[in-house]
């Protein structure tokens, strides 16, 4: 009989650890140090049979600010099966069971690192309104000169590392759209150095010693290449800071990795970025490519009148405050369930959202056209300036 889903259980680290080794790679414990430690074991659901731990869905807790208003985030990875025990339905019961913990633990939305039928079946979608960036070396040539970084060499390009930790903590908090990110979630990614999957290098730009910007960066040869035509690619994955400074670092990180390609994800938000990199000469060239795009994996929605009543003042900002405060946001089914459907009323105007997955694309978008409510509604018109909230880039809180 199987036991669970259920918390890990203290004697179980090592039996753990051999399913993740197995369906992953060794080491995942030093790779993922924010999942894999005790403080965070109640979030490790996992399933026994016959004596032994065979099924594992990993969950970190984390707040977010979403443009100023606090929302409470779960972040899923690390989902494995052995293979004998595949098919009997225990990713989709831990998975579940994680969605329930976290909507008693008071999260509001699930980040996954993943887009497979687990998780499609139950509502998570791809979903945020972004940019994905591609830089050539023909590209970097002119891209300095297009946008008047004449003076782009002042910014010294530096590795950085625990000792720069409060002056990158910094920078990080003056985002708009980020996760509320405790120390140790900076220790552990600079002493193991993985980033999104990926042996990683922090860089930091500065003049006259002040730290302006920061960019975390993929190794090139650690970075998986589809096939031998695919262009060796150095990948920023996470960044914050002066954008002119970032900008600036673009063509120097590729000319000191000598690779084919760079890219990086621009926020929906960032807006500054953007025009940047779309507003000069070379944008739309060979050198320079823009495209739409979402942001990592996949969005559950946990809580939906959570959600909406902590976002509220990014609401009355877009809208108005009579309007905003004269929402209410109804779901059929508690926190956390994967059924049933949700309404947002005001007065007597309705408009009814059928289920999760239609929920996450009409809150947070896609990149392709607004998607209509399901029907005909006054609201829609009124939200339309709301909508779509900020999408959350994982950077160092990927797992």
């Amino acid at each position: 009989m199987a036991e669970g889903p259920r918390a890990l259980q203290a004697g179980e680290w090592e039996q753990l650890n051999q399913l993740v080794s197995t369906v992953f790679r060794p080491q995942m414990f030093r790779d993922y140090p924010q999942l894999f430690n005790d403080d965070n074991r109640e979030n490790l659901r996992v399933v026994a049979e016959d004596g032994k731990v065979v099924c594992h869905v990993g969950m970190t807790e984390r707040p977010a600010s979403l443009a100023g208003c606090r929302i409470d985030v779960a972040c899923i990875g690390a989902v494995s099966t052995l293979g004998d025990y595949r098919g009997r339905g225990f990713a989709s019961q831990a998975f579940q069971d994680a969605c329930s913990k976290g909507a008693a633990d008071g999260v509001d939305v699930m980040l996954i690192s993943g887009g497979r039928g687990l998780y499609t079946r139950v509502g998570c979608r791809e979903v945020g309104r972004d940019w994905d960036v591609a830089l050539t070396p023909d590209g970097a040539a002119g891209l300095g000169s297009s946008l008047g970084l004449a003076g782009a060499g002042a910014y010294a390009l530096t590795p950085v590392g625990r000792e720069q930790i409060d002056h990158l903590r910094a920078i990080y908090q003056r985002e708009p759209v980020r996760f509320l990110r405790p120390l140790a979630d900076w220790e552990m990614a600079l002493d193991c150095g993985i980033v999104m999957n990926t042996a990683s290098d922090f860089w930091g730009l500065s003049i006259g010693g002040t730290l302006l910007a920061y960019l975390v960066v993929h190794q090139p040869d650690k970075v998986h290449r589809r096939g031998p035509d695919v262009p060796t690619t150095v990948r920023v994955v996470e960044f914050a800071g002066e954008r002119t400074a970032v900008v600036a670092a673009l063509p120097r990180l590729l000319e000191h990795y000598g690779t084919e390609r760079l890219t990086v994800h621009v926020q929906g938000t960032d807006l500054a970025l953007h025009a940047l990199l779309a507003g000069g000469p070379i944008a739309g060239q060979a050198g320079l490519v823009l495209k739409p795009a979402t942001a990592s994996g996949t969005l559950r929605v946990i809580n939906f009148p959570q959600l909406m009543d902590r976002c509220r003042p990014l609401l009355a900002e877009r809208i108005g405050t009579k309007a905003a405060r004269d929402l209410t946001f109804e779901a059929d089914a508690p926190p956390g369930s994967a059924e049933g459907g949700f309404t947002i009323r005001r007065g007597d105007d309705r408009l009814r959202l059928p289920d999760l997955a239609t929920l996450a694309v009409y809150l947070f978008g896609t990149p392709g056209p607004v998607v209509p409510p399901p029907a005909p509604a006054p609201l829609a018109e009124l939200l339309a300036p709301a909508l779509p909230l900020p999408a959350l880039w994982y950077g160092v809180n990927y797992v």
